[in-house]
């Protein structure tokens, strides 16, 4: 969820913005523009009014596109041409991005930002986004569901700048228009190029719809532009976020009124983990300039301006007031689905991502989604439901075999899951993320020597930072999984180390934190304690807020003991209902409940984990409530849990050291032995230290096994 940002870069980063002709041009060439169809067009046709009620009250009518004439149109960079030196480099990245920003201000286009699809193009041979292939432009499309592609060129004689719009159908690859225009101000282009665009598009032409020069949304300083494009270069090409920065930097000192590079700059800053005044001051200076930003991005900078000044409460408003003045705005509902998710609102995702997919049926990986969060409630058969609807729309789509496959696996249906993932890898056959998700069920069906031949094939295959990155996390839980605490040490910095070349610090740290309670849980308490200590010193609320108070409670439960832990722990629920960080509770009750089992106050840690998995119905907490069973005397019950748990992770080495203790306790010793056997095959590597490996060799020779 990326540090709780409603918006910041995943849904902000390169938002649209508006923009119109500024000057006459040297010199326009138009081709194939289908002007006739702009008088053809049947606007009222095309639109619907609603009535909504602003923040004051007011009851207001909104004339809004009907879905299905919105156009889903994915942007590419412009290709160079060989007068553009590598000093105007930067142009082939803002230009398409000062293109969105121009034509967002009408709701009937709706744009895909190239850093959507970036990582995939990067994956696939073109580290600088230039040069695609249209085959190659299609595919990418297709997945993101567009309908529509727009690219071209940028070249440059002497003071003269050519570009060139090219607008292809997704679905055939055929060319709906092109145009050029040439002059010697790039912005003053693309105020024509977008023009162009609205007839390529058949965009009807509406009253009441900003259209001002792009550079009265940007900025009127060419040296602060140019920094701006050389920043965003920075962070989709290289990346280099330390560069862009002071790129960022140096675009808002020329021109502090350069509403889009203070807001980029403060979210760049949080990702960087840096300190969160400068962060605050760029934002205030993007909100005391919103002038230069059409409606709907207003939304975005107010949102993160209250959530970065502490007052979460409006943040969440400022959204929810978006949605209800635009109730069919994609973007809106986006950015009211995350504000849903950290809520813990999963009834409410269904409405928001059903409303999403009435208003673009043709985006079939809303079902996708859908099925994630019917999972989260705990609905395993519509979340099959859903995704085998999705599958007849689009059989090929590898990614929904893998979600598919996930849930038949957490069922304990693992052979139908092989037969799905085994499909997805017909279908990619050198993805290395496939490869990867065939090792993990072969860890949980306790074939470990496949699965670590399955993580060293992924890794050969692996050709990006990402991939590797990719591969060592799943590595990292194998190793944790099986007692090799050292090794899980050791991939754990090897991760960070490959995330290092492609992830934003504030990402990284998120993960590591991660990796704090998978230390104290491989008993390495001294290394947990460390690691909190050094992140936790790096993040500054309201960032911390979402994961430090938490993270506290362990540290305080192996440091300082049961009491510390509790008000901690009370701390932490204190800040999680302050913040509407509803998505948390669940998962603070589980806390509790392991506080109270450590307190040995059974029946009370027995009633917290039940009412953790109440809340969170698709959380899997049946050991640990199997272990307090049977440290409690119920035993058939106890039995119950720990079966349910080995039905969903057949091979898991604690759960059956368990059942091997449960046994024990009925008298049964051929049973117990066979349990204890089945956790030590896990755990035959594992560390000499690790606590519950020699807990288990000890009992199997006391048990004569």
């Amino acid at each position: 969820m990326l540090l709780l940002l409603p918006s910041v870069v995943v849904l902000g980063w390169f938002r649209g913005k508006p923009g119109r002709e500024r000057e006459t041009l040297a010199k326009t060439e138009k081709i194939g523009i289908p002007e006739v169809l702009r008088v053809l067009f049947a606007l009222g046709a095309a639109t619907t009014s609603v009535t909504v009620e602003t923040e004051d009250g007011e009851t207001v009518e909104r004339v809004i596109p009907k879905s299905e004439f919105r156009k889903r149109t994915a942007l590419f960079p412009l290709d160079p041409g060989p007068g553009l030196g590598e000093e105007d480099g930067w142009m082939a990245y803002v230009m398409p991005f000062a293109l969105q920003y121009d034509l967002m201000p009408d709701d009937f286009f709706e744009p895909i930002s190239y850093e959507l699809f970036s990582q995939r193009l990067l994956e696939l041979g073109f580290p600088d986004l230039l040069n695609v292939p249209l085959a190659l432009k299609r595919e990418v499309s297709e997945q993101l569901h567009a309908e529509f592609i727009t690219g071209g060129t940028i070249d440059r004689t002497g003071d003269l700048y050519r570009m060139t719009l090219r607008v292809h159908e997704v679905a055939t690859g055929s060319l709906v228009g092109e145009t050029a225009h040439e002059g010697p101000d790039p912005l003053s282009l693309v105020d024509a190029l977008s023009l162009d665009a609205k007839g390529m598009l058949k965009i009807p032409a509406r009253d009441g719809i900003e259209d001002l020069p792009v550079r009265e949304r940007f900025t009127e300083s060419d040296e602060a532009m140019e920094e701006y494009g050389r920043a965003l270069e920075m962070m989709v090409v290289e990346p280099d976020l330390q560069t862009a920065l002071q790129h960022l930097r140096n675009a808002t000192s020329l021109d502090p009124t350069f509403a889009v590079a203070q807001y980029t700059l403060a979210t760049a800053l949080l990702l960087n983990s840096s300190p969160p005044g400068e962060a605050v001051t760029s934002m205030q200076a993007a909100l005391d300039n919103l002038y230069r930003v059409p409606e709907r991005a207003r939304f975005l900078i107010k949102a993160d301006y209250y959530f970065l000044t502490q007052q979460t409460d409006k943040a969440w408003s400022v959204v929810e007031m978006w949605v209800e003045l635009y109730p069919e705005d994609l973007m809106a509902l986006r950015n009211y689905l995350f504000v849903q998710q950290v809520r813990g609102d999963w009834e409410g995702m269904l409405a928001t991502l059903g409303t999403m997919y009435r208003l673009s049926p043709e985006d079939a990986s809303l079902l996708r989604a859908m099925a994630e969060v019917h999972l989260e409630l705990g609905d395993d058969d519509e979340a099959l439901s859903v995704l085998s609807d999705y599958l007849t729309e689009f059989p090929e789509d590898h990614a929904a075999l893998v979600s598919l496959a996930g849930i038949h696996r957490r069922r304990g249906e693992h052979d139908v899951a092989r037969e799905h993932l085994e499909r997805a890898t017909m279908l990619q056959p050198r993805l290395p993320e496939l490869v990867v998700e065939l090792a993990s069920l072969n860890v949980e069906v306790g074939r470990f020597d496949d699965a670590f031949d399955g993580y060293e094939r992924a890794m050969d295959l692996a050709r990006t930072p990402a991939q590797r990155a990719s591969v060592l996390a799943d590595l990292k839980h194998y190793y944790g999984l099986r007692g090799e605490s050292e090794n899980t040490i050791r991939t754990a910095i090897r991760w960070e180390e490959e995330a290092s070349r492609f992830m934003v610090p504030a990402t990284i740290m998120r993960v590591r934190f991660n990796d704090i309670v998978t230390y104290f849980d491989l008993g390495r308490v001294d290394e947990g304690v460390a690691l909190f200590e050094e992140l936790s010193a790096k993040v500054e609320p309201p960032l911390s807020d979402f994961r430090v108070p938490r993270l506290a409670i362990y540290v305080a439960l192996e440091t300082e003991g049961i009491e510390a832990a509790r008000e901690a722990h009370s701390h932490a629920v204190e800040v999680a209902e302050a913040n509407q960080f509803g998505v948390l509770l669940p998962r603070l009750m589980g806390d509790l409940g392991r506080i109270e089992e450590r307190a040995g106050d059974h029946e009370a840690a027995l009633e917290s984990y039940r009412a953790a998995m109440e809340l969170d119905p698709g959380g899997n907490l049946h050991r640990q409530v199997g272990r307090v069973l049977r440290k409690a005397g119920r035993l058939d019950e106890a039995e119950s849990e720990l079966r349910e748990a080995l039905r969903r992770v057949p091979a898991h080495p604690r759960t059956h050291f368990e059942m091997a203790l449960l046994q024990e306790a009925r008298g049964d010793t051929a049973g117990a032995v066979e349990h204890l056997q089945t956790a030590l095959l896990a755990w035959e590597n594992a560390d000499e230290d690790f606590a519950p490996a020699q807990e288990a060799r000890e009992m199997l020779a006391e048990l004569g096994g």
